[in-house]
């Protein structure tokens, strides 16, 4: 079902105390993926925003040959009345990585946030094996809203099983919109039972963009028709994300920013957690650092 990944898309709000910051990393992403993209046709990135904010991201943010960024408001994929205005920030981002695919119709996508960085050369095959993608995978366990989310799907939980981990990520836009189209009720649209369940379950994580597509993946029967099983998927040669390069806060920059220059990432990309509150000069020295 999988023949390339070519596509990636970020969504990106720029929070007005810090929209230079903001506005930085996402062009340092851009400019790691140009680094460390080895194909001879272009990626594509694309990056939805507030209305408020494209004019800004779309004069500000770096150009290479081999990225292709297109910057689009959130109003051309969601109307004035959708209860995705409705949701906080973290929420909309995580609807944007389902639903935008899922209208465009994407075949395997790259989904990034702007504290992802890459870190090693991959081209639109690198995570494809026979035609299914070479995701990135977790144990259900570790996180109560694979529980909460089997409910809200209907599908048995299991805690032995795994699902679709966190960002950065490769989705199917086929699978993705089979979320929203369950999600449906009669007159009721995804969005809207979405909405909810955030309310129902307030205080609590009722479903992540990744756990929603797993789940209802495994309901339908069809999720190992896109993804390789988790088994594989671990002990891979080519990690898409390094958790062992990972910066989550001060004290892991300090200790990481030590290691000699051309050290292996241990995977293609990497999170420099924005809330470590690390100048943007020194998470760019530090990203770049590793050989392409």
């Amino acid at each position: 079902m999988f023949n390339e990944v070519r596509q990636g898309i970020l969504p990106l709000a720029l929070r007005r105390i810090k929209r230079r910051g903001d506005l930085e990393r996402a062009g340092l992403l851009i400019e790691s993926l140009a680094r460390h993209w080895r194909d001879s046709r272009s990626f594509e990135l694309l990056i939805v925003a507030p209305r408020q904010d494209v004019s800004l991201l779309r004069a500000n943010l770096p150009r290479f040959a081999n990225i292709d960024v297109s910057v689009r408001p959130e109003s051309d994929f969601f109307s004035i009345a959708s209860r995705f205005y409705m949701m906080t920030g973290w929420y909309r981002q995580q609807i944007v990585k389902l639903q935008v695919p899922a209208l465009l119709g994407f075949g395997g996508y790259l989904t990034l946030d702007s504290d992802v960085c890459c870190v090693g050369d991959f081209d639109g095959t690198t995570f494809v094996k026979d035609r299914v993608a070479m995701s990135r995978w977790e144990p259900k366990r570790h996180h109560e809203w694979w529980q909460h989310v089997s409910g809200i799907v209907g599908v048995p939980y299991d805690p032995t099983g795994h699902g679709l981990s966190v960002t950065p990520n490769i989705l199917h836009g086929d699978l993705a919109a089979q979320v929203l189209e369950h999600m449906r009720f009669g007159p009721v649209d995804g969005m809207t039972s979405l909405c909810y369940w955030l309310v129902r379950k307030f205080g609590a994580i009722p479903w992540t963009e990744y756990s929603l597509y797993t789940s209802v993946a495994e309901l339908r029967g069809n999720l190992f028709d896109y993804h390789a099983h988790w088994d594989p998927c671990y002990f891979a040669d080519d990690q898409l994300f390094s958790e062992q390069s990972c910066v989550w806060g001060a004290d892991d920059f300090e200790r990481l920013a030590k290691l000699p220059n051309g050290t292996d990432p241990g995977g293609k990309f990497i999170i420099v957690q924005s809330l470590a509150r690390i100048p943007i000069e020194r998470v760019r020295e530090y990203c770049l650092s590793f050989a392409g």
